[in-house]
């Protein structure tokens, strides 16, 4: 036995539901959009605070971007040592010529002392961008929450 629901009635009722329907979906994608700014914010705070802000580079790739229509966002860095500063590295030796710049501007004369510690020890992972989501998140579903409400 199967229960079959639809709507009808007359065609200016089921305008004005699916245009209820267009008003919370639009609502929100704002808000997806607005949380995912949020996130950004947060994840380059996180950033500076844990000392890992140099000249920036990393929080300036950190972008927000729209996807499924607009009914999702993404967050994330497109620096490609975003993942090596969240989740940290297992003992390496790094390119030198990748830390040349960092090395001058911190008092080094070359790189080589830093990758050899980095050889040793590896880097300790400085999570910003999951913290920086879960300061978030709670507040993203609440705020849906009341829109569904309406």
């Amino acid at each position: 036995m199967k229960v079959t629901m639809s709507l009808e009635g007359t065609k200016e009722l089921q305008l004005e539901i699916k245009k209820m329907c267009k008003e919370k979906v639009d609502k929100v994608r704002k808000e997806t959009y607005a949380s995912g700014l949020e996130v950004q914010k947060k994840a380059k705070e996180n950033l500076k605070s844990a000392g890992s802000w140099d000249v920036g580079n990393l929080a300036n790739t950190i972008l927000v971007d729209r996807i499924a229509g607009g009914d999702a966002v993404e967050v994330g860095p497109t620096a490609p040592y975003g993942l090596y500063v969240e989740y940290g590295t297992k003992p390496h030796f790094p390119p030198p010529d990748a830390l040349e710049g960092w090395a001058k501007r911190h008092g080094f004369d070359s790189a080589w002392p830093i990758c050899m510690v980095i050889a040793e020890r590896g880097l300790p992972a400085k999570p910003y961008l999951l913290p920086a989501y879960l300061a978030v998140v709670d507040r993203y579903f609440g705020r849906l929450k009341r829109i569904a409400a309406q």
